[in-house]
């Protein structure tokens, strides 16, 4: 992590982004609740859910209007500033979940991807017990995904940990990872 320079005699620390992802019942969204109250900063939430919840099904085109969303959140929670921002998804999630179900992605999903930049990558292992709500879809392959999530994240060389277990374990763990970054 880079510091900004000294201005007027006080030092200004970079905003630390995390962004969690895995598959889904992974515990993205508790996680990001948790970590999100103890660092006292922003929580993007997943557009997805938002999108989605009054639908009985949804298109290809569908994950496009989720992805500019969602990277419209991103660049509006950075300009709140902060220490720390944190996210319970970001497009690498969109970008498997359409590689998954669509066997392709979308070139603005896969455009803005990479214009959103987070510092560190929280990878939540699938060791929980998924859990059934109507926009869940793959209860049986969580692992398969998971390792799809880690070979995307590992090819771009991005700064990602893979956390498992309690929340409890998982929440002391992104704190270890956050607070190194310091």
């Amino acid at each position: 992590m880079q510091f900004l320079d000294t201005i007027i005699g006080k030092k200004i620390y970079q905003m630390i982004k995390v962004s969690i992802i895995g598959p889904e019942s992974s515990g993205k969204s508790t996680l990001g609740v948790y970590l999100s109250r103890v660092l006292e900063c922003s929580l993007i939430l997943e557009y997805a859910r938002e999108y989605l919840n009054n639908k009985n099904s949804y298109s290809f085109s569908d994950l496009k209007k989720i992805g500019i969303k969602q990277h419209s959140c991103y660049n509006d929670k950075i300009k709140e500033g902060g220490n720390y921002l944190v996210s319970d998804t970001c497009l690498i999630d969109i970008e498997v979940w359409s590689e998954i179900k669509y066997k392709k992605v979308d070139k603005k999903i896969l455009e803005l991807s990479k214009k959103e930049v987070y510092d560190i990558y929280i990878l939540c292992s699938p060791d929980i017990p998924w859990h059934r709500d109507k926009l869940r879809e793959n209860p049986e392959n969580r692992d398969l995904i998971f390792e799809h999530f880690r070979k995307k994240i590992s090819t771009r060389k991005l700064n990602y940990h893979i956390v498992k277990g309690s929340l409890t374990k998982r929440l002391m763990s992104c704190l270890d990872i956050i607070y190194k970054m310091k």
